[in-house]
């Protein structure tokens, strides 16, 4: 038996460079790791078969789930005869921009490579590993940042990964309105031309240095889909505006729904924790790692 944790991410910031003949955008976006995580337990089993089952339970089509695509397309590339049973205990709500489904489905490429023993994707590095980094894009476009553990610039439509190093453990709010968002439908509503954000020299500098402190952070916040959701969701706006209004700096992470802030200090954060609980809303504390 193994158990893994998924952590959830931020996106400190998300640019849309253009559009691929393909149908995907382009990307840069630099995004990090967070102490909220979904929960994964693999069992062996005798049955030549893919057992997932999830609690709470919400699976409508076990098939549809990235955790069962992950593990099929192992066994499928790879001719594994064993079976498998998989719990997901889930902490990280879905369709909240805070790539629950993609840290799911890392997390279980990282665990079966070692419970079946799959020798060529074997590494101390997972995303040093080509085939296991083509295997998780082909997943989803957040799935190969995921297969490592720190803070990355990601370009192409995310499966280019520069590691970064965090500087700073910062305090942070998680504020969900209480309703998912398609990331699909958001990027239909992009329209270009798009006037590129004058943040790339800051951008460029921060990749040089290969690390980022606070102070880094708060100055490069910023996320195209910004402008694509807000017209069609004003709560969160209003999230993003009432977090700025109690002292953070606050954006939305992804494509939504989530907005979260950066705390000054973890007594900032609990003071911010309980003026949101008069809100309708869902509400984390949480911190980067």
């Amino acid at each position: 038996m193994l158990t893994l944790k998924a952590y959830a991410k931020l996106n400190f910031y998300l640019e849309i460079l253009g559009k691929r003949a393909d149908g995907y955008h382009n990307l840069q976006t630099i995004m990090q790791p967070i102490d909220l995580y979904d929960e994964l337990i693999f069992e062996p089993i005798n049955d030549d078969i893919i057992d997932l089952a999830c609690a709470p339970p919400f699976l409508i089509n076990k098939e549809d789930n990235l955790v069962y695509k992950a593990a099929r397309a192992l066994k499928d590339r790879y001719g594994i005869k064993e079976g498998i049973k998989i719990i997901l205990r889930k902490n990280i709500p879905s369709g909240a921009g805070l790539g629950g489904g993609s840290s799911d489905a890392a997390s279980t490429l990282k665990a079966l490579i070692k419970v079946w023993k799959i020798a060529p994707l074997s590494a101390d590095q997972p995303i040093k590993n080509p085939a296991l980094v083509e295997i998780a894009a082909r997943l989803g476009a957040d799935v190969p940042f995921f297969l490592q553990d720190y803070m990355a610039l990601c370009e192409g439509i995310g499966e280019k990964i520069s590691p970064l190093k965090n500087e700073d453990i910062l305090p942070i709010i998680l504020v969900n309105p209480g309703f998912q968002i398609s990331t699909a439908s958001v990027f239909k509503r992009v329209q270009f031309p798009l006037t590129l954000n004058n943040l790339k020299h800051k951008i460029a500098t921060l990749i040089l240095d290969e690390k980022i402190d606070k102070n880094g952070i708060q100055n490069v916040l910023f996320n195209r889909l910004e402008d694509f959701v807000f017209p069609q969701y004003p709560q969160i706006l209003k999230i993003k505006t009432l977090l700025t209004d109690l002292g953070c700096k606050s954006l939305m992470s992804g494509s939504g729904s989530t907005v979260f802030g950066i705390a000054k200090s973890p007594g900032h954060l609990d003071d911010v924790f309980g003026n949101l609980k008069k809100y309708p809303w869902e509400v984390w504390k949480t911190r980067t790692i």
